[in-house]
């Protein structure tokens, strides 16, 4: 009877051994699972659906189209000799646009600065007109002739001196004249100067026929 305890016993401390050798390996799996390193994906099959040679001639293209824009585009002067059976037409008639335009704006500036001397050159004209028709309408400038005159001046700007854009050889007597009156209003005359005379035009208008001052 003694016997069958004690095998009972024994079975029992192998079961709990096998039971803890478990744990510890099962244990040990786990945790080795757990903290081992994450391998990369292998390159041949995260790449595998771009073929290598397209890969190759799509970096080459990008390549070249880089250094193309990289490099500054020349424009040779219409006179510069080209070589010997290498002649850069292209470059001749970029060259020739570029005069062409430059040669407008030249003459552009020529025509907004005679512009400017034709109603600079004029005030003295515009101060007589603006009396006559000040004292023609009871001393009231209805069409604002004054605050005109008075904002024109800003074209009197550029004529301390004769332009240096200008050649009197290609300038006309008319035109000639409007610039030397341009110069003699820019040096006489000031904005606030014109804003005076205007203020002064009106005060003896009134004066003259018995009005009020305003």
């Amino acid at each position: 009877m003694s016997e069958r305890p004690e095998s009972a016993g024994l079975m029992v401390r192998l079961l709990i051994a096998v039971a803890v050798l478990g744990l510890v390996f099962g244990g040990g799996v786990l945790v080795g699972w757990a903290t081992r390193k994450p391998r990369p994906p292998a390159m041949d099959k995260s790449a595998a659906s771009i073929p290598d040679a397209e890969v190759k001639r799509e970096f080459g293209a990008c390549r070249r189209e880089l250094r193309a824009r990289a490099k500054p585009t020349a424009i040779p002067p219409a006179t510069a000799a080209s070589p010997p059976g290498e002649t850069d037409d292209a470059g001749l008639e970029q060259a020739a646009k570029v005069e062409a335009l430059q040669k407008e704006v030249k003459e552009c500036r020529v025509r907004e600065t005679l512009a400017n001397a034709y109603v600079c050159g004029a005030i003295g004209d515009h101060l007589n007109f603006l009396f006559v028709l000040t004292y023609s309408a009871s001393c009231v400038d209805e069409g604002g002739v004054g605050e005109l005159m008075v904002n024109s001046f800003e074209k009197c700007a550029e004529f301390t001196d004769t332009p240096a854009h200008l050649s009197e050889d290609d300038l006309t007597q008319e035109e000639k004249f409007s610039i030397y009156e341009s110069k003699l209003n820019r040096e006489v005359r000031t904005r606030n100067s014109l804003i005076r005379d205007v203020q002064e035009m009106h005060r003896r208008c009134r004066k003259r026929f018995g009005l009020p001052d305003e």
